[in-house]
């Protein structure tokens, strides 16, 4: 009796999750507006543009990179979650769209969560291998964002 409850209870877990592979989540891959996106308008090196790139993006802009492991739910749904947080957070595509003030908060933050150490998150890193960002790379990135955001308040 317990073994056919048991072999129940498997094929409706078994069903379920088969059934919610049909309920993905809207993916996060807007056109990339070039007259409104960070990266275009604050134009730091190829070096660190890169290292905002593969840090920041996946969650903070309209062009998420999905890894494979995103078609299955239910971590589709999490990464959903994520990113939309993330984006309300902040949205690196909408960096044009912001008032000075408003650009020099996110080159701000942006020197403090990585002197901080609190971007990217640990659970991103430990998956993205090349989102971690060495002291090196942290230094540069604060270095530039310190002097971006004083570019901004002289313009």
């Amino acid at each position: 009796m317990m073994k056919r409850i048991l072999k129940w209870l498997g094929l409706g877990l078994l069903a379920g999750l088969i059934l919610i592979q049909f309920f993905p989540p809207e993916k996060n891959m807007a056109a990339l507006e070039s007259s409104e996106d960070f990266l275009m308008l604050a134009s730091p090196p190829d070096d660190l543009s890169a290292l905002i790139k593969k840090s920041c993006y996946d969650c903070h802009s309209n062009q998420t990179a999905y890894p494979w492991y995103s078609r299955v739910a239910p971590i589709s749904w999490y990464l959903d979650k994520h990113i939309k947080k993330g984006k309300e957070d902040l949205n690196l595509s909408e960096y044009g769209s912001m008032d000075k003030a408003d650009k020099i908060k996110v080159l701000n933050d942006l020197y403090e969560v990585v002197e901080a150490g609190t971007m990217p998150l640990i659970s991103y890193s430990l998956i993205h291998k090349a989102a971690r960002l060495s002291d090196e790379d942290k230094e540069a990135i604060m270095s530039w964002s310190e002097r971006e955001a004083l570019k901004v308040m002289r313009e």
